[in-house]
């Protein structure tokens, strides 16, 4: 299996959610924080990744979480 990315947001609120989204629907994810420890949420990224063959659905999640 491959992972395939969702998320990148230096928002570490906006990744929180969609990380407590993903738990509730049932997928599991794989975080990357690239983002720079003395300055969190200005330099550098987090990622949020899944399995390819959750891809979708996870993709949806993170649609329904944006959209509101």
């Amino acid at each position: 299996m491959s992972r395939k990315l969702i998320l990148s947001s230096n928002s570490q609120v906006q990744v929180s959610g969609v990380k407590n989204a993903l738990d509730e629907a049932g997928i599991a994810y794989f975080e990357i924080n690239k983002s720079d420890s003395s300055y969190p949420g200005i330099l550098g990224q987090i990622e949020v990744y899944v399995n390819d063959t959750d891809e979708a659905k996870a993709l949806l999640v993170v649609k329904d979480l944006t959209s509101n």
